[in-house]
């Protein structure tokens, strides 16, 4: 089994006590929406979990990484079930509904990180259609990068959990931007091996598809044709819908439907009717966006506002 503490220069470093001072009181969901507990007045939460717990269907706006370290680990994400070995790590998008199993016995890290420190960075663009959907990482399948990365998250659980750490959130999100940097570079070479380009005519497709993805960060709610973004890129439209394709394993339509889902789903937090939300998102009437709102989350919005939302203390939703 491969150990859960790094190792460095050839020795194991000691086990930490893997709790916090105010003592392990579990994740608590309410209703069908988990508010992270963040420690430490930061922007991350991570649990050494021994528990024999599981929790029910559930989302949150971190992202999650899960890393079984003992027993094997079931997780169920918009419906696709992952039978986790220890040190397999899976990446769950934050708003994205997913249940975990209990388990028997085991021991598991969980780790949940706010991302909006990072969505600033120009190159964060690039990197979203690759953790869009759950991306799992294992040793066997992702030999290049697993070591590194597994590495990388034991270091930041350290870093976590030892007292007196300085520049703590820096240290561990340094670590973070290292990993996903990682996942990242080995899409983009994956993506360009076996073609004919070269480096330079690879790197203007990435900095091009870079620079689409982030206008259609900022656009998404305006009426955005295929059309006019293969002009944004200087691409015919035939080549534009095969590099699309390529780069974010969707189409251009797929893609803008589910950046305007997740701002949808944001929104329904809010006291906004639903009508407003559907024009605020890019929609031209609310038919089409319950059509739409349907397809990617299985739940109508007043159904998902209902579940997800009106369950949570305080909130009173406008329909």
């Amino acid at each position: 089994m491969i150990s859960p503490f790094p190792v460095k220069g050839g020795c194991s470093m000691s086990r930490l006590n893997y709790t916090l001072p105010d003592e392990y009181h579990g994740r608590e969901l309410e209703g069908y929406v988990e508010k992270v507990d963040y420690y430490l007045n930061s922007n991350i939460r991570i649990w050494h979990n021994v528990q024999n717990e599981g929790y029910a269907l559930h989302q949150h706006s971190a992202i999650e990484i899960l890393v079984p370290i003992e027993n094997v680990y079931t997780i169920i994400v918009n419906n696709n079930t992952y039978h986790l070995e220890p040190g397999d790590i899976l990446f769950i998008p934050g708003l994205t509904l997913h249940e975990i199993i209990k388990p028997d016995w085991g021991e598991r890290f969980f780790f949940m990180f706010n991302m909006d420190p990072l969505t600033s960075f120009h190159d964060y663009s690039a990197l979203e259609p690759v953790l869009l959907d759950p991306c799992l990482l294992t040793k066997r399948a992702n030999t290049g990068i697993y070591e590194h990365i597994y590495s990388r998250l034991m270091e930041i659980s350290n870093l976590y959990f030892s007292p007196g750490v300085t520049f703590r959130e820096y240290s561990i999100y340094a670590n973070l931007i290292d990993i996903l940097t990682t996942i990242g570079r080995e899409h983009y070479d994956t993506l360009f091996a076996g073609t004919d380009n070269t480096a330079e005519k690879s790197y203007d497709y990435y900095q091009k598809f870079n620079s689409l993805l982030a206008y259609i960060n900022d656009h998404y709610a305006e009426q955005l044709t295929l059309e006019n973004m293969a002009d944004y890129t200087g691409f015919s439209k035939y080549h534009f819908t095969r590099l699309f394709k390529q780069h974010t394993n969707s189409t251009f339509y797929d893609y803008l439907s589910r950046k305007r889902i997740q701002a949808a789903q944001t929104l329904l937090t809010t006291g906004a009717s639903i009508t407003s939300i559907a024009f605020q998102t890019g929609f031209n009437n609310s038919t089409s966006f319950t059509r739409c709102f349907k397809k990617y989350t299985n739940y109508s919005p007043s159904e998902y506002r209902t579940k997800f939302i009106e369950d949570v203390p305080g909130n009173v939703p406008v329909f």
